[in-house]
This record gives C-alpha cells, sequence and structure tokens, in this order.
C-alpha cells in the first residue's frame, strides 16, 4: 500500500485537461468522507483566494485525488465558498460518478443469464465511463420492470453479481485518458482486528437507527403478466408474516408495523414456498435497530500498532459493543 503525493490536479470539464496542481501545502482542512455501501465519496478542502489554482475551481470541474490503493478518483465541484475575512475559498466536491445518473435511461426489460461484463456494458453503452476490473461471478437473469437511470442499474447489478463497485480515472500528462468502472469481489482486505468499545478505543460515534424496523413483513414477486406471487395461499390467507418478539418490543397501541420486500432473484419460477423463506430471512434483519459506528482511521492505526497509511478503505475490524442490547 503506497502513501499518496497529496497532490490535488483540477481538470476543465469540458476538455479532461489538467488545468490547475495544487500541492499539499497550497490546501488545508481537507476532509475526505466516503461510505462503500452507497458508493457515496465526497472532499472537501481550503484555498486561498485570489491564487492562479483558486480561479480554477469552479462548477463542475474536476478534482482529483489518489488514494492509498493507487487509484486516482474523481471528484466533480458542486459547490464552492468564499470566505473574505481570511481570503479563502472552500471546495465541496463528490464523486464524479454521480452524472452517470444523468447520462442515459435504462428502459423496462428482461436480461437472460448474461456476464457482469455484459451488464456493464449496457449500463455505460454510449458514456465516457468504460468497464474496467471485474472478477467473474457466473451468469445471471435480472427483470427491470421500470425505466431507471445507469447509476441506479449499475448498483443493482454489484448486488445481484454480490461485486463491490469502485470508480476510478487513469491520466497520463496533462490529459484523463480512462474513465473507469470496476466491480470487483472485494475492496480492501479483512484484518482480523477486534477492538472493544468503551476499552480499546475512545472516541467513536455510534450511530443506531431504527428506520428499516417492522413486525410484519408482506412479501411479493411480479410473474407473468398481471400476475403477483404473494404467500397468500400457504399462509391462511395472509400476504405477510410477522414476528411475536418485534411486536412486543415495537408495536404503537397494538398495531404492526409494516414493511414490504420484494427479493433481488433470477429465479425464473418463485413459488409461494420459496417466497417465505426468502421473506423470513429478510425478516429477521429488520426486527432490530442497526449500528453503525464511525472511527478516526488514526485511532485505529494507534490501537493496532499498524501506520496510518495501511488502514484503506473497505477494510475489516470487528468492534465489540457489550453496551448494546437490540
Amino acid at each position: 500500500m503506497r502513501t499518496p503525493s497529496g497532490i490535488l490536479h483540477v481538470v476543465d470539464f469540458k476538455t479532461d485537461q489538467i488545468v490547475a496542481v495544487i500541492q499539499p501545502n497550497d490546501y488545508w482542512d481537507d476532509n475526505r468522507r466516503w461510505e462503500l455501501k452507497n458508493n457515496v465519496d465526497m472532499l472537501d478542502f481550503t484555498v486561498f483566494d485570489g491564487t492562479t489554482h483558486s480561479a480554477t475551481l469552479q462548477q463542475q470541474n474536476l478534482v482529483l485525488k489518489e488514494v492509498r490503493d493507487g487509484r486516482i478518483v474523481p471528484y466533480v465541484i458542486r459547490e464552492t465558498e468564499k470566505n473574505s475575512d481570511n481570503r479563502s475559498i472552500t471546495t465541496y466536491a463528490s464523486g464524479a460518478w454521480v452524472q452517470i445518473a444523468k447520462s442515459g435511461i435504462i428502459k423496462p426489460q428482461r436480461i437472460e443469464g448474461e456476464t457482469v461484463n455484459k451488464y456493464i456494458d449496457m449500463a455505460l453503452v454510449g458514456m465516457k465511463w468504460k468497464r474496467g476490473k471485474t472478477d467473474y461471478a457466473g451468469f445471471h437473469t435480472m427483470t427491470i420492470d421500470e425505466f431507471m437511470d445507469p447509476l441506479t442499474f449499475l448498483k443493482k447489478i454489484a448486488s445481484l453479481f454480490k461485486l463491490e463497485i469502485q470508480y476510478r480515472v487513469e491520466v497520463q500528462g496533462s490529459q484523463i485518458l480512462g474513465w473507469y468502472v470496476d466491480m470487483i469481489q472485494r475492496r480492501g482486505r479483512d484484518t482480523g482486528k477486534e477492538i472493544e468499545l468503551g476499552k480499546d478505543l475512545i472516541g467513536v460515534t455510534r450511530i443506531e437507527h431504527s428506520r428499516d424496523i417492522c413486525t410484519a413483513l408482506v412479501g411479493f414477486v411480479k410473474g407473468e403478466g398481471d400476475n403477483v406471487i404473494t404467500i397468500e395461499s400457504i399462509n391462511r390467507g395472509l400476504p405477510y408474516i410477522v414476528d411475536h418478539d418485534a411486536f412486543q418490543r415495537w408495536n404503537e397501541r397494538g398495531k404492526h408495523k409494516f414493511g414490504f420486500y420484494t427479493p433481488e432473484t433470477e429465479e425464473l419460477h418463485m413459488t409461494p414456498e420459496r417466497l417465505m423463506t426468502l421473506m423470513e430471512i429478510e425478516l429477521k434483519k429488520r426486527v432490530n435497530s442497526s449500528v453503525a459506528y464511525e472511527v478516526e482511521a488514526q485511532s485505529i492505526g494507534r490501537i493496532f500498532g499498524l501506520a496510518h497509511e495501511l488502514i484503506n478503505e473497505g477494510d475489516t475490524i470487528r468492534i465489540k459493543d457489550t453496551g448494546f442490547t437490540p
């Protein structure tokens, strides 16, 4: 794992040409926030106003940043904020792949038994983004019931093939040569490390939410024509299943909290029995509140005796939270 140079390159969005180079000592308060699950990546940083490079920090221009695994990540400038007190400009940018959503249309259709390569090519047709590195994950079928944007389609492809997405560009000289979408088995590594909240690690942010909780789950799958497959025929006429323990914990005035579920599956002939099995698995995921942890990479490195550069996006650690009661 290499140490990034810290240099930021500003790119003209119309020509893909690098128009400014910002050295690490020419910017400050830089902050990168990313989330693998939803492919969210945001970058903000501050420079002095009135410089040659600050003039290039315009809406829709791009900022290139090298990350620890050697990839060059492109960001699109979405907002700039000038501060007259200290004559500075703060730039806010998002992963440039958000623009894929507005670059095409995916029509309703059924795609039979294709590889991930074929799916990605369908999503990116006519775009500057191209298929990059992919891991083989067999042949899969997908039914698209409604119009969707290509970015949503890419997320569904990754989910179907159980792969992870990463976006990158390749640069030669002062020009972007290629824009690539990779789908790979795993980003990062399993460190095998476990830390105990409150003992090993202090200052972690613990986020608990219950927005997806339900006590009863309604499942359905679109069949042929206007037919909708449910579990009513094998479940006493009821289209939903319940979790009695969850009902005791979460009901309001004796009323269920309903959730809805359509499995992402390539099964051609879904049966009520199979749907019931999938619903039971899904309901187990929804009866408890979920917890996420925000931890500084420097803190993790200090605990494990690892260099800061060795903590990379996609790496897995385990947090033991003895104070959490589901």
